[in-house]
């Protein structure tokens, strides 16, 4: 898949590379919800405990900082997700996912409600302009911009 962003300025308009590092962040999301729980409900390794490696520094301090990083990433990207909700609750459906339409344009086509028999959809302008709506959001939710 190509990563397309629009050459031509408006309100939603970022550097390409920080374009880049927030679709990876989307990328990631899921992993980061895994990592987050792990890391939340584990309990540390027996043979760490009695090592003399453990005693160099503060496992529970390496995990809050570890958490607090992933959550702060995680709660940027939710809040994107509830405010892009809410933008496109009139035109979508209840069960509209913001990051599914971010990776499929089938989605992103098909979850938006149509006037009549005859409404094709979104095309994919619209889609590429969500797209950098979308991560222009979460930009300013994790202040990368």
């Amino acid at each position: 898949m190509r990563n397309y962003q629009r050459k031509k300025i408006n309100e939603y308009s970022m550097p390409h590379n920080l374009y880049m590092q927030i679709q990876y962040k989307i990328r990631d999301y899921d992993r980061l919800k895994r990592e987050y729980l792990d890391i939340l409900h584990s309990s540390p390794d027996p043979h760490e405990i009695y090592s003399k490696a453990a005693f160099k520094g503060s496992p529970t301090e390496s995990k809050a900082i570890k958490l607090s990083c992933i959550d702060n990433s995680l709660k940027g990207i939710d809040q994107a997700i509830i405010e892009v909700r809410g933008i496109y609750s009139s035109i979508t459906y209840e069960e509209f996912d913001p990051i599914k339409a971010y990776w499929s344009y089938d989605y992103y086509n098909y979850i938006h409600k149509r006037k009549n028999m005859d409404d094709i959809g979104p095309s994919r302008r619209t889609w590429n302009n969500y797209k950098t709506m979308f991560s222009k959001i979460i930009a300013q939710n994790l202040k990368l911009f």
